[in-house]
Order: structure tokens, then sequence, then C-alpha cells
């Protein structure tokens, strides 16, 4: 690019005398700097000017970057120190700025009366006698410039000061990149999160409707044999489809430590059966033989009752998927001292052992890792992503507990291992936190909210095949109205709706008097905590995750006078 700008002073600085170099000031600096790396970029860029205005004795000090396409490119002043440390965010024009001068050079720069020369520099004010601009170049880009200004004609730069802007260029240049990786890392997984979660609730979109139309056949079809086992394969596969949309939420959740439980005391035996009754169908279609032990009398465990079930439940499922039919599983439970914990009454050990293909030494320290699976012949076929085992081991910890896996080898078992700490207060009858009922609730008025038809309908004729009375909604205004006319006993509403979401729903029948003995749940394809936390503080009663599970709806009906379940399922 031609430059009809008149030259730098540079070869000045040559015939000016140079100060001593202060290496102590400058080696803390350098470290105190390397510290600042850690933090947000701006901090970081604002340390080095920082840095700058001190060593070189500066009025003013600063780093400007490029930014802008070819033929259109500024200087933005991303840190300013000193004087002119309001001028932060203020852009420069290349044909206009000192910078690209130096860049243009490759070599640091003396300006002596910049103002003169550069228009732009004439702030109100401000007298600018001279600068140093030092290039901040990387292998591949020149990212900018580092630059020192005196504002008063006894401050006067010289060759030391060019060998310290010099210094913290190469290490401005370094760390930006460094810094630029990160950065742009860390934005890659925020819009990958946000990927995996738009991605499970659109995947639970479609899941809803198929799941409950599904159901439905399956009990209009009930005389037909042939069709009643079609369709269970299909739900089996549903099952499937569904655990690996969690699954991929949970990998998510875990890679950015946002798994979160909530203890409380609980009984083991609930929780290892709904571990076992969530695989039954695994089990039951490999016609496997399952052993459970140890559970004869009360045992009392201070964990999140979901996530601990999710946790034993993968475990089983892992010991069917790699058994051939016709194996054995056994879950044994025993309680042993725990000399390590004051606290701690006891240790609960738990044992999920089957005698199937068993797994490779070279592969057993690497099971819990995220996406870590072995190659297990046609057991493979049965699919996963290989996330359950580190998501488990996750989870134990958060329990305050350990995990570990033991196998002979090939074709010789699995036996892995959990530890966890017994609750602390077994008499608290009232902080034992209620398992899933089994009774079965008497027919229920319900209102049903969703702006999916495929989905209202499906789910609808499945309700009422249970032997509810259904009323249906495609729209938040409109359900607001049937509250009114047919005050439903529960009101499940999609809150991803058009026009008046879910959200907005909950928090106007919450303002209504006369609807605060409806029960709301929240039914969504978003499972994160936050988005359970969202729902209930709109006013909603419980959270449930698309496709809806009966099981869990049969528990709320069963279980809606209590007001202490408030948002547990």
């Amino acid at each position: 690019m031609e430059s009809n700008r008149a030259p730098s002073q540079t070869d000045e600085l040559a015939r000016r005398p140079v100060r001593a170099a202060d290496y102590a000031a400058e080696n803390r600096a350098l470290v105190a700097l390397a510290r600042t790396q850690a933090g947000p970029r701006s901090e970081f860029l604002q340390a080095i000017a920082d840095t700058a205005l001190t060593l070189c004795h500066a009025g003013s000090a600063g780093i400007s970057l490029v930014e802008g396409p070819d033929g259109n490119r500024v200087f933005r002043w991303l840190a300013v120190a000193g004087l002119c440390a309001g001028l932060r965010g203020h852009t420069t024009a290349w044909d206009e700025c000192p910078c690209a001068v130096t860049l243009e050079a490759g070599t640091p720069q003396l300006f002596v009366d910049p103002q003169a020369q550069f228009p732009c520099l004439a702030f109100p004010g401000v007298d600018l006698p001279e600068g140093i601009v030092v290039p901040i170049k990387t292998e591949n880009a020149e990212l900018g410039a580092i630059w020192v200004m005196s504002h008063t004609e006894d401050c006067r730069f010289d060759l030391e000061d060019v060998r310290l802007l010099s210094n913290l260029a190469v290490f401005a240049g370094s760390a930006l990149t460094i810094v630029n990786a990160r950065d742009s890392g860390e934005e890659s997984d925020r819009r990958h999160n946000e990927f995996i979660a738009m991605l499970s609730h659109e995947l639970r979109n479609p899941m809803t409707p198929i799941d409950g139309a599904i159901s439905a056949v399956k009990r209009l079809c009930a005389d037909d044999e042939r069709a009643v086992e079609v369709l269970t394969i299909a739900q089996r596969q549903m099952r499937h489809l569904r655990t690996l949309v969690d699954d991929l939420l949970d990998a998510a959740r875990l890679k950015h430590g946002k798994l979160a439980i909530k203890h409380s005391n609980t009984s083991l035996s609930d929780i290892v059966f709904d571990a076992v009754t969530a695989v039954r169908h695994h089990i039951t279609s490999r016609r496997h033989t399952l052993t459970v032990t140890g559970l004869d009398e009360p045992i009392l465990v201070c964990a999140d009752h979901v996530r601990l079930s999710q946790v034993l439940g993968n475990l089983l499922s892992n010991a069917a998927k790699y058994t051939p039919v016709g194996g054995a599983i056994e879950l044994s439970v025993r309680v042993e001292p725990d000399n390590s914990r004051e606290e701690a009454p006891g240790l609960i050990i738990i044992d999920v052992a089957d005698n199937g293909m068993g797994i490779d030494s070279a592969i057993q320290p690497h099971v819990f890792e995220l996406f870590a699976q072995s190659a297990r012949g046609q057991a493979r076929s049965e699919g996963g992503l290989g996330i359950g085992l580190a998501v488990a081991k996750r989870m134990v910890e958060l329990h305050h507990g350990t995990i570990s896996i033991r196998s002979e080898g090939s074709g010789k078992g699995t036996v892995v291992t959990l530890r966890l700490p017994v609750a602390r207060t077994v008499a608290d009858t009232d902080a034992v936190a209620p398992g899933p009922t089994a009774a079965a609730p008497e027919s229920a008025r319900l209102l049903l909210v969703d702006d999916n038809q495929d989905a209202l309908k499906a789910l609808s004729i499945l309700l009422q095949l249970e032997g509810h009375e259904v009323t249906t909604s495609d729209n938040g205004r409109d359900a607001i109205q049937l509250m009114s006319e047919t005050h439903p006993e529960v009101a499940l509403i999609d809150v991803g709706m058009p026009d008046m979401d879910g959200f907005e729903v909950a928090r106007a029948v919450r303002l209504e008097r006369a609807f605060d003995d409806i029960v709301l749940v929240a039914l969504t394809g978003y499972a994160s905590e936050s988005d359970k936390s969202r729902a209930l503080a709109a006013g909603f009663d419980f959270h449930l995750t698309k496709p809806l599970s009966l099981d869990k709806l049969q528990y709320i009906l069963a279980n809606r006078a209590d007001g202490r379940l408030r948002g547990i399922v």
C-alpha cells in the first residue's frame, strides 16, 4: 500500500543516551503478566498496556489491534493506559494511523510530533511530543501494535524503551495466539452445548407423538398378538433412543462440570427397584437371570434418588448388553464399617456382576473416559455412545463415593463396584425421599396443551385409553380459557409454544386464586437443571421431559395432593 505520510524519526533514537536496564523490574512484570493469561482477553491486554506505561515511564500506553477485511482495515485501541485511557475502544483508519506505518516498515518506529503528521491524534487538551510504536506479529499474521506516548517535552524515549516494548510485543503476540485459541475453543464449546440442547429438544418433539402413538396402538391392538409383538419392539427402540438423547445431554453437562444432584436420605431398596424396572425389558428380552441380594433390611443412603437410580440402571444395562443370551447378572449389596469417615456410620458396597464377555486388560484403564468404547463383537450392535460409565463415575463422585471395574479378561465376566456412604441419620423417616409409587390413580380430568398437533392427538388418545378425561388445546390463550370452563385437576403444558409460551401460561394461572388446586406439569424437550428451575419459578409443580413417561405421570396423579413432592420427578 502506497503511503504519502511523513516518515518516522527512528534514526533519532540512535543519537540519544540509553538508560540502564532494570531487569529485575522487567522480570517481575513479565511474571505478573503470565498470570493474567488465564483471565479474560480484555484484562490480559490491559495488563500489558499498564506494564508498558510503567516500564517506559510514559504518559500513555496501549495496544491497537487490526480489525476488518483487507481494503477497509482499522486499528482498534483495545487497551489504553495513562492520560489517554478514556480513548479505549476508539478506532483509527489504516491510512491515518502511525501503527500502519509501523506494520508496513516491520520494525519499531519513533514518531516525533505525531499530531502534525496524523490529524486523528489531535485530541483536545492532549499534547503528544513523541511516541514509539512496535509491531505485534506472529508467524502467520500482523496482529497490531503496542505503543507508548509522551505528553511533556521532558519525557523522551530511548532504545531501552524500544527493547522493553519489543519484548512485550513478542509476549503479547505469543499470548494472544494462545488466548485467542482458548476463547475460540470456549465459544466453540458454548455453541456445541447450545447445539446439543437444541438437538435433544428437536429429537424429543417427534419422539413424543411417535411414543404416544405406539403406546395407544398397542392398547388398541391388544388382541392381536403379532401386532403387540412388533409394537413392543418399537417401544423398546424408543426407550433406547431416549437413553441416547439423555446421554448426550449428560455428556455436555459432564464436560463443563454442570452435572448437579440433590441429596436426601432415601431408601436404597427403592433406588434399586427403579433401576431394575427401567432396564427390565433388556434383561427379559435376552432371557438373563437377574439376582438381587442384600436388601432384606432397610438401608438409607444420602443420595439423589433419580441420579443414583440412573447409575445403577446404566450398570445393569451394560451387564445385559455384554452378557450372552441366557447369562446371569447379580446386584449385591452389603454394608461395611467405614473407619476413614467419622461423619459416616458405614459404607455401602454395591456390586453389579455378570458372566459375560468381560473386558480386555488394555481397555480397563479407559472405560470411565467419555466416548470410550471397546470392540466387543456382536455386542457392539447394541449401540451406545460410550458416555454412560463416564457420567456414572462423575455422579458417584458427587455422592462422595467411588466406582471401580474389574475383569479377569475376555470371556470371564465383569464386576463393577460402587462404594457409597450410609446416610448419617437413619431414624429420621420424615427425611426419606418417597420413591415412585406403583398405586394406580383414579381417573383424572386432564388438560393437554401443545402446539404440535401430532403430539396432541397421539397423547390425548393414549391418556383417554388410560381412563382419563382429556381436554386439549394447541395454544396458551385458549388453554387458560379452557381451565375456567373445565377446571382440570392436572394440566400438562408444552413450554415451547409460539405467541404465549408455557411459562407465560403458568404465571397467568398462578395469578388466579380459582386455579390454585390445578397441578401444572411442564412438558418439554429441554432437560437441563436451569430449564427445570425456570419451570418451577414460573409456577409449574413438575417438570417432565418428552416423550411423556406414563409411570411418572401416574406417580404425579397418585401423589398430587402431597405438596412436598413438587418438582422432584
